[in-house]
């Protein structure tokens, strides 16, 4: 068998194993009297197996078993019967069970049994091999075209698939498991009317089935049906409570349909439950919209665990963190003082009174953000820089390791960390600055001596300037510092290090001499953009088509042109966040990824080993160049590379000519519409004649929010991007920057015969794009999207971000 007692039959029934088809095994080993002649046990041990097995006495039946093996060692139902107790146990019974299919070739349950063994271990292409020899000797069983149809699903090879779910039918029409499975294929098919049909009949046939129930749900979601797919998920929820699969779908389209406290009451219930991979996702997707009004002990919790355990990316929570962490009163008043005094810098007394640093050192909410993400909130960060400069002041008075700031070493850290992530975008005065590179000679000093540094000045060095650049700095590992300091230590030394030293490892494999290229190499190799520090966590992995056909579910896709593992090319992958992600999503991928800059593509080196990632390749390349390389792909992805080139249409065809046919494409292009307020901003820039140092991006900064109280410069001063040196250079003073319009893009993709799959959305501009355009269920019709957007302009600020297939027809 394939399965604990405890687990999931594999035939889909949703079933524990123990009340599904443990009990046919038991009766077939207490019926089975076809056996080798060789080597054969008498009737009274083979029966007591299976008495043993029936019982769920599975220890005593492996060691029973043991022994009648020492007597009977060619006895292929021995064999077998070892390998089903093992099995239940949870241990491994792979060996067992092949040593039975070689005594007794002929034996269409011993196939049958591993091929459910290999298949839960993920050998997919050798569970279809044995389910294949079942149906060898046993054309007519249900069961073997259910199970086999679910390998090929996972393989991704949906069309046969169906064919075995059908034939699994035509044994048994009311097969319930087999029509729900058929209707799980359909949907990702994106067949999704056919699918509801088949979870209609599986429930004609077994209207207990929770599972049809969810995802059936799944299925009306898709077509829109949102209230009828609310309805199912109740329903499936009604049968089994503890359903935790179908409390996330509830999560996820009451999110979509804004209704974010019954969402978030949803996720928080099925956490409760289970904590998946999926469910934590589903937390960060559901709180980010949440409007905080008031503290809330549960949410603050889970967000801490959030941010801390990588539940999804902190960008995403930073906002509904910073909302909660100013409903802590201490730090509201606080805030409110810096808010008030600015520009002024405030003392901590002043800051804070009596208590001093206790409000910050006892938000672990606060400082797990600042080790997280960069703030995206004016408010807080000059709070931030105001606290920076005061902590400042007070080490300056002391020198010493033992003032009250040491008893806040906690949040001083995370300050220090916050500020290498944001790359030091805070502002400071000048006498501020001063006394930052006093004390960062006093540090150089005191490691040139060899005397004892006080744990607090590298720290304070660290709120200003990267460690790395300071001289000595790698000596002060040698010390045995709290783990807060070495953690820091590690950031702004150790790891700036080992990207310098893997930059000599990447290999360079086309010509850079664009002029324009050039110039993006340098920004990038000064900047490497993003610095992030943590990856989301990715659901189960899936193959290219399966992974598409979820995120679009109504597209029609090629199935016929993808074999094999997936070759991937991102490029332009900056410090790799991106490629990553990929490698993650998409099952057996091998991906290539190449970028401009040697010190973005070391950065992405680094956190690629860190995770212990294997398919990744790193080079250095110039995209118009990639005919180079002499390879193609089947999926290629370019999100926010094309626009930053001389002629984006000319990129995008160089992409195009190494893409396979059939292959998919990702791309990312700033939008015009979405942008105008940042082309406002960069004219602004511009004739001011501000530079890109990051001291001039610095200044910059509090001109532009300066100018913001007078002309409302929107999402110039607001976006994400906005709150990061790098990210900042990127979004207001790129070399090189073109802006797209629907249009041009509907006028490219039909000129080159491509198939438009569709945008990467929030569910929630989704679910108002079905309410405005009924009729487009594919979400596809890029007039209709354009009109949505002259009416929604900001729809697209993140860029248009979508999915196109290339005609399999060359």
């Amino acid at each position: 068998m394939n399965a604990g007692r405890n687990d999931p039959c594999p035939c889909g029934s949703g079933m524990k194993y123990k009340k599904c088809c443990q009990n046919k095994l038991a009766a077939r080993l207490a019926t089975q009297t076809t056996q080798p002649k060789v080597s054969v046990p008498p009737p009274a041990e083979t029966n007591r197996l299976a008495s043993l097995f029936n019982s769920g006495r599975h220890m005593e039946m492996e060691n029973l078993a043991r022994k009648l093996l020492e007597r009977y060692p060619g006895s292929g139902l021995v064999w077998k019967a070892l390998g089903a107790s093992l099995k239940a146990q949870n241990k491994m019974a792979l060996f067992e069970l092949q040593r039975a299919t070689e005594l007794m070739p002929d034996d269409a349950e011993a196939h049958y049994n591993l091929g459910n063994a290999l298949k839960a271990l993920g050998r997919l292409d050798d569970a279809v091999a044995s389910y294949h020899r079942v149906l060898k000797f046993r054309p007519d069983l249900a069961e073997v075209h259910n199970n086999l149809g679910n390998a090929l699903k996972d393989l991704g090879r949906l069309d046969d698939a169906v064919a075995s779910y059908h034939l699994a039918l035509k044994f048994r029409p009311d097969y319930a498991e087999a029509h729900y499975n058929l209707g799980s294929a359909l949907k990702d098919l994106g067949r999704p009317d056919d699918a509801v049909a088949s979870y209609h009949l599986a429930l004609k046939f077994k209207p207990d089935f929770a599972e049809a129930h969810s995802n059936l749900g799944v299925a009306l979601n898709d077509l829109g049906q949102f209230d009828d797919a609310v309805t199912s998920y109740r329903r499936a929820l009604q049968i089994k409570p503890d359903y935790a699969m179908a409390l996330n779908n509830l999560a996820l389209v009451l999110n979509a349909q804004g209704k974010s406290v019954m969402s978030m009451n949803c996720i928080m219930q099925s956490l409760q439950l289970k904590e998946t991979v999926e469910a934590k996702n589903i937390f960060v997707t559901c709180v980010k919209h949440l409007h905080i009004t008031a503290d809330n002990t549960e949410v603050r919790l889970a967000l801490v665990r959030a941010l801390t355990e990588t539940w999804g990316r902190p960008t995403d929570l930073a906002g509904v963190c910073i909302d909660l962490v100013k409903l802590n009163p201490d730090i509201q008043e606080a805030m409110a003082r810096a808010t008030n005094a600015w520009p002024l810098r405030l003392s901590i007394q002043d800051l804070f009174g009596s208590g001093g640093l206790t409000a910050l050192q006892s938000d672990p909410l606060l400082c797990a953000l600042l080790n997280s993400a960069h703030i995206d909130d004016i408010e807080t960060e000059r709070f931030l820089t105001t606290v920076r400069c005061a902590m400042l002041e007070a080490i300056g008075e002391t020198k010493a390791s033992g003032c009250a700031i040491g008893m806040a070493m906690d949040f001083y850290c995370a300050l220090a960390n916050q500020c290498f992530i944001n790359e030091y975008v805070f502002s400071h005065t000048d006498a501020e600055i001063r006394k930052a590179g006093d004390l960062r000679n006093s540090l150089v000093a005191a490691l040139e001596a060899g005397t004892e540094v006080p744990a607090l000045w590298p720290i304070a060095v660290a709120t200003y300037f990267p460690l790395f650049s300071v001289p000595l700095a790698a000596r002060l590992l040698d010390t045995h510092w709290p783990d807060p300091v070495k953690a820091v230590l590690v950031q702004q030394i150790c790891e700036p290090e080992e990207e310098r030293q893997l930059r000599a490892t990447i290999s360079r494999v086309t010509r850079i001499e664009d002029d324009v290229s050039l110039l993006v190499q340098n920004q990038y190799e000064d900047n490497p953009y993003p610095r992030w520090i943590k990856v989301a966590p990715t659901p189960k992995a899936r193959h290219v088509l399966g992974y598409l056909s979820q995120k679009f579910p109504l597209a029609v896709l090629k199935y016929h042109t993808m074999t094999g593992n997936a070759e991937v090319l991102i490029a332009g992958c900056g410090t790799g966040q991106h490629s990553i992600a990929t490698a993650k999503q998409l099952h057996g991928a091998t991906v290539l990824a190449v970028d401009l800059s040697l010190s973005s593509l070391g950065y992405a080196k680094r956190k690629t080993r860190e995770l212990g990632l294997t398919s990744i390749e790193y080079v250095q390349a110039d995209l118009l160049n990639l005919g180079e390389i002499g390879r193609d792909f089947d999926v290629i992805e370019s999100v926010g590379v094309l626009h930053h080139l001389a002629d984006p249409w000319a990129g995008w065809r160089v992409l195009l000519s190494i893409l396979r046919p059939g292959g998919f494409m990702k791309l990312g292009f700033y939008s015009e519409l979405a942008r105008r307020d940042i082309v406002k901003a960069r004219a602004i820039i511009a004739g001011q004649g501000y530079g890109t140092t990051a001291n001039e991006i610095r200044k910059c900064r509090q001109y532009l929010l300066d100018l913001d109280k007078h002309e409302n410069l929107g999402r110039a001063v607001r976006a994400l991007d906005f709150f990061s040196t790098s990210a900042c250079r990127d979004l207001l003073f790129h070399v090189q920057e073109h802006r797209m319009t629907l249009t041009a893009i509907d006028s490219f993709l039909r000129e080159n015969n491509l198939g438009f799959l569709g945008f990467e959305l929030d569910p929630r501009v989704a679910s108002a794009y079905r309410l405005r355009f009924p009729d487009d269920q594919t979400l596809t019709n890029l007039g209709q999207w354009q009109l949505f957007e002259s009416e929604n302009p900001d729809t697209f600020f993140g860029m248009y971000q979508f999915w196109i297939q290339k005609s399999s027809v060359t």
